[in-house]
């Protein structure tokens, strides 16, 4: 291997995953290969779950309570699913984080906290869900493919 080559890689090297999380029985495979990279690289994972405030809209204005009562219980959910991702990552020995957050849109979340963040890789789903769901969630891992500032490893 060249020098050029050899600087290159040292420059590239994998020091912080992202692993966005919905509830789905595709998660085990998408935290299996987040596990495989981090443990190859000695990256740490962040899993992060995204609460979409397109949803909410105008209703807002009003329904304050009620939108208020949605919020609080879609982020009580998310953080029970990120807790349980963290637990399966940590037993491995990986130091792992978790986030919910708001965002206008899921795949601007995501490519906005990857920037903000210095992640290095995003590990996505593209499956698992059904319906409308997986509609959504594969245009959102290819809205994130195509917009992130890092490389994307999209699991299917």
């Amino acid at each position: 291997m060249s020098e050029e080559n050899s600087h290159n890689l040292r420059n590239h090297s994998i020091k912080k995953i992202l692993i966005p999380v919905v509830k789905s029985e595709y998660n085990d495979k998408i935290i299996s290969y987040a596990i495989i990279l981090a443990k190859g690289s000695g990256a740490s994972i962040t899993a992060i779950h995204v609460l979409d405030k397109s949803v909410q809209g105008d209703l807002g204005d009003v329904f304050p309570l009620k939108v208020e009562e949605y919020d609080k219980a879609m982020r009580k959910r998310a953080e029970e699913l990120l807790t349980e991702v963290q637990q399966v990552i940590e037993k491995q020995g990986i130091k792992t984080g978790i986030e919910v957050i708001g965002a206008k849109s899921v795949p601007k979340g995501i490519i906005d906290y990857a920037k903000e963040s210095g992640v290095d890789v995003i590990v996505i789903g593209t499956k698992g869900l059904t319906g409308v769901e997986k509609f959504l969630m594969g245009s959102v891992a290819s809205a994130v493919i195509d917009h992130a500032h890092c490389p994307v490893v999209a699991i299917r």
